[in-house]
């Protein structure tokens, strides 16, 4: 993990990096809502977002 941070940290911009907490809080509010009600929120299929996540921080608006 921590060579492949060193590999990402250039071109990571802070745009990019402000995202990237936003998705993981909501990806935990996922596991949240299955653990409390005992809905089926699958919160695996949703790790693709953290990814999707930076690409749209390269978006230009």
């Amino acid at each position: 993990m921590t060579l492949l941070a060193k590999l990402v940290a250039p071109i990571m911009t802070e745009s990019a990096i402000s995202n990237l907490p936003l998705v993981g809080s909501v990806l935990i509010f996922c596991v949240g809502v299955n653990l409390v009600w005992g809905k089926k929120v699958r919160v695996a299929n949703m790790l693709p977002a953290l990814i999707v996540a930076v690409i749209a921080a390269y978006i230009p608006i």
